[in-house]
């Protein structure tokens, strides 16, 4: 056949599926949504996932950046860690020895208060000299660090500022350079503009400084311990991944060697290296994407199986036209040709109108912030600036997507109705007899285990969906430890150095908090340093001085610094003993409170009451008091933690000085009603100091669980679209076989058929193809579902309740779908049916 004789050929193919649309408006409609559902979202998950995992990064051949971090053995009840930020002394110790790297940098995300006007808070990041070169950035405007800095801690204090921050603040004026930038009480200098749209590898930094401009004791070997660089790292042209990773664990183990503890009995530090695409977001944060993307897969084929149905039983009320043409000499391919072009232009309909879904779909990712699917146990780099949902996009790799898609979709539908329908009997199918040719019989076969498949898939999504809503459920259940409601949270950005000449700022005074407590509507105030259900606790070693020590047995706990009033400010109850005092102050015996968690695993036999601890190397404390567990995360038990008083330990802990210190404040009504006074108090009393993140505690606590919600309305949303479908496919299966069943159903009638037992016949049909449909899907549920069990608390993927449930849901579905069309079979007229043909 000639090239114009086939495009010819075609549209009048296209022309003539075109008028069966238009004959038949209601299948078209139908058929259309259903596709433009399936292909919609899943082109709006493919861009979120795109964005996040595929979308090359935007720096200089990408592919030879790495990261690199040390690799921690188990010690102190912490698991062993295989991403584990740096110190700088080790750091040191790995670029002096390291041959691999062209460039080498390290940075940490910091906040800076900017003064010169009223105080602000800028997110900012502490980076090494060479940060900019390594991933092969160059400075928008003035210059970038000169790398010899990076060998004299304690260097003068110099600043590159954001291109946003550039316009935001000094309207783009060239003049810039060398002017100060007052950050923490200290002069920095302006030397360079970053390129527009860096954020940092952390994602939201305006201003960089370079790590050697802290003070050399901070940097010395005696802070060897002190974990808190990222490393980032380019491969030399000629040296692989593979390479670079062998050489970086040959390294970890030279920094292990001139660091190791003479009697360190938990094993060995290294250090391993990846890609720093691989490294943009977490295993476990990947696995959720991909979950995610896996599901509204299922939903798609959902819908690919109902349209196949769909069109599988048009063919079959088409079959008389269909012989007719082979009657005429029409060729089994011609046939096949014409039905799949007709099933090629549905799908197209479907891909048009599936990226006006995906339009929407992709708005309401944008909104969504990917930390929240980061599920329990995070071990993320914490850097999502260049891999977020906001740089989800209909973009030329999301159409090309689409439209691969919709080709994929269109054939695959479009295949078993063409084969089946090409294949059809001229014989039988020319017989005007009533009654099911063997053609006709194959065809209802086909639907019927189309529908199977389709209750298959729709199990295996609804597991899914069903167990993270039981998740979820356990997790509300769970007692938080504290009553949120009334509650005022803040913070205080309080610079490193707020410590001088051994005194302490008003925040870890009683003054604070005495004139918080004194204004009208608010009933208490109180300091912590672990916000609840915010996570991030100092975690630490814990000793026993009354013990014998026996090596490799050590214990740890969570720290959480607080004023004597917190416990009555979020309510959390006092179990056993006191809480701390007004006496509780510096240079007292010192003491401690414990949480129920920390009393059973230290003392699983006897009361914790007047025992002796050792934590954040502040000599031995007594345990005055046991309290109520406060969960630290939402999705996970609660841990030993150990309660200091704020008094006695935060001169001597300067790192208390940074934004993790809370300000909680109860109020007699809404806590708004007092945010104005609770901001000019303040600001008043320490006004070098900005106030932030003012809100609620109940906000806080919504924000904690909403990476839980988001997931349960995304794969719920999946399982009950899915189930639909599952519904609508079960109908029109059953709806076809009473059609094709009229002749026969009728002559049963006027023979004297019971009319309930027709429609028990019936409906008993569509339970029938379910539960054949639920068993294999649960077959395949309990095979899949097991990639979700990071995701749920406290529940297994087995959970046989779920499984229960979801049985019962698809039988409902099942009788509810086969109900019409059963009565409509017990309905039929008797003279009608035996004129039909």
């Amino acid at each position: 056949m000639r090239i114009t004789d086939f495009f010819d050929s075609l549209k009048q193919d296209l022309r003539y599926a075109a008028r069966c649309f238009a004959r038949r408006p209601g299948f078209t409609v139908v058929a259309v949504l259903t596709l433009a559902i399936g292909i919609g979202g899943t082109t709006a998950m493919f861009s979120a996932v795109n964005a996040l995992l595929f979308h090359p990064l935007p720096y200089a051949a990408p592919e030879q950046l790495m990261a690199v971090s040390l690799t921690a053995p188990a010690m102190g009840g912490m698991r062993a860690h295989d991403d584990m930020p740096w110190s700088y002394a080790k750091y040191r110790v790995f670029r002096g020895a390291q041959s691999s790297f062209s460039n080498i940098s390290l940075y940490m995300a910091r906040d800076f208060t900017v003064t010169g006007g009223e105080a602000k808070l800028v997110q900012g990041e502490f980076v090494g000299a060479r940060y900019l070169r390594t991933l092969g950035l160059a400075p928008a405007w003035g210059r970038d660090f000169d790398p010899a800095i990076d060998a004299h801690p304690g260097a003068e204090r110099q600043v590159i500022i954001s291109y946003a921050l550039w316009q935001r603040r000094y309207n783009a004026d060239s003049a810039v350079i060398r002017k100060t930038l007052d950050m923490d009480g200290k002069p920095y200098v302006v030397i360079g503009v970053a390129p527009a749209g860096f954020p940092g590898l952390t994602g939201h930094a305006d201003v960089f400084v370079p790590i050697t401009t802290r003070p050399a004791d901070d940097l010395s070997d005696d802070q060897a311990e002190d974990h808190e660089f990222f490393m980032v790292v380019r491969r030399k042209r000629g040296i692989g991944v593979a390479a670079a990773i062998a050489d970086v664990k040959l390294l970890g183990a030279r920094v292990n060697d001139g660091f190791a503890q003479p009697d360190e009995p938990n094993g060995h530090w290294g250090a391993t290296a990846r890609p720093l695409d691989a490294a943009r977001v977490s295993p476990l944060m990947r696995r959720s994407l991909l979950i995610a993307l896996g599901a509204v897969g299922l939903v798609l084929l959902i819908a690919c199986v109902n349209v196949a149905n769909l069109l599988l039983g048009r063919a079959s009320m088409r079959r008389r036209e269909i012989s007719v043409r082979l009657a005429l000499g029409a060729s089994r391919w011609r046939l096949a040709r014409l039905l799949l072009t007709e099933s090629l232009l549905l799908a197209t309909l479907g891909g048009v109108a599936g990226i006006a879904v995906a339009w929407f779909g992709v708005g309401a990712l944008r909104a969504v912030d990917p930390s929240m699917m980061i599920p329990k146990g995070n071990d993320t780099l914490n850097w999502l600036g260049t891999a977020s949902f906001s740089g989800s996009h209909i973009d030329w790799a999301t159409l090309a997507f689409t439209a691969s898609l919709t080709i994929l979709v269109g054939i695959t539908f479009g295949l078993i109705p063409a084969l089946h329908a090409s294949r059809a009997a001229l014989v039988d199918a020319m017989k005007a007899v009533g009654g099911e040719s063997d053609a006709q019989q194959r065809g209802a076969a086909g639907r019927r285990t189309l529908v199977v498949i389709e209750v298959a898939l729709a199990t295996i999504l609804l597991a899914g969906s069903g167990l993270l809503m039981r998740s979820f459920g356990k997790l509300m259940a769970v007692d938080p430890g504290f009553v949120a409601q009334n509650v005022l949270t803040m913070r205080l950005a309080i610079p490193q150095g707020a410590f001088v000449d051994d005194s302490m700022p008003p925040i870890y005074t009683t003054e604070l908090v005495d004139r918080l407590r004194a204004i009208p509507g608010v009933v208490d105030a109180s300091l912590n340093s672990c916000p609840p259900l915010a996570g991030g606790c100092l975690r630490t070693p814990i000793m026993f001085p009354d013990r014998p020590k026996r090596r490799g047995a050590a214990l740890s706990a969570d720290l959480n610094w607080a004023t004597p009033t917190w416990f009555a400010t979020l309510r959390v109850p006092l179990e056993r003993g006191r809480l701390f005092g007004s006496s509780d102050r510096a240079g007292a015996p010192k003491v401690v409170v414990i949480n129920e968690t920390a009393a059973r695993t230290y003392w699983p036999a006897e009361s914790a009451l007047g025992k002796r601890v050792i934590v954040a190397n502040g000599g031995a404390a007594q345990v005055v008091g046991i309290v109520g567990d406060v969960r630290q995360f939402a999705d996970s038990l609660a841990k030993p933690v150990v309660y200091l008083p704020l008094a006695q330990y935060a001169q001597s802990h300067a790192e208390l000085a940074n934004s993790r210190t809370m300000i909680f404040i109860r109020t007699v009504g809404s806590p708004s009603a007092v945010m104005a006074s609770v901001r000019s108090v303040t600001q008043e009393l320490v006004p070098r100091y900005p106030v932030y993140d003012v809100q609620p505690l109940t906000v806080l606590v919504a924000g904690a669980t909403s990476r839980a919600r988001f997931t349960v309305v995304l794969l719920g949303i999946f399982g009950a679209t899915a189930l639909s479908l599952a519904v609508i496919g079960i109908y029109g299966v059953m709806a076809l076989a009473v059609t094709a069943r009229t002749r026969e159903i009728g002559i049963r009638i006027a023979l004297g058929a019971d009319q309930r037992m027709l429609r028990y016949q019936v409906v008993r049909q569509g339970a029938a193809l379910v539960l054949v449909g639920v068993i294999v899907g649960l077959v395949g549920a309990l095979g899949s579902t097991r990639v979700l069990r990071t995701l749920l608390f406290d529940l297994s993927p087995m959970d046989p309740l779920t499984y229960c449930g979801i049985v019962a849901v698809l039988g409902v579905a099942a009788v509810g779908a086969s109900w019409i069309p059963a009565r409509r079979a017990s309905s039929v007229d008797p003279v009608v049916a035996l004129r039909a043909d």
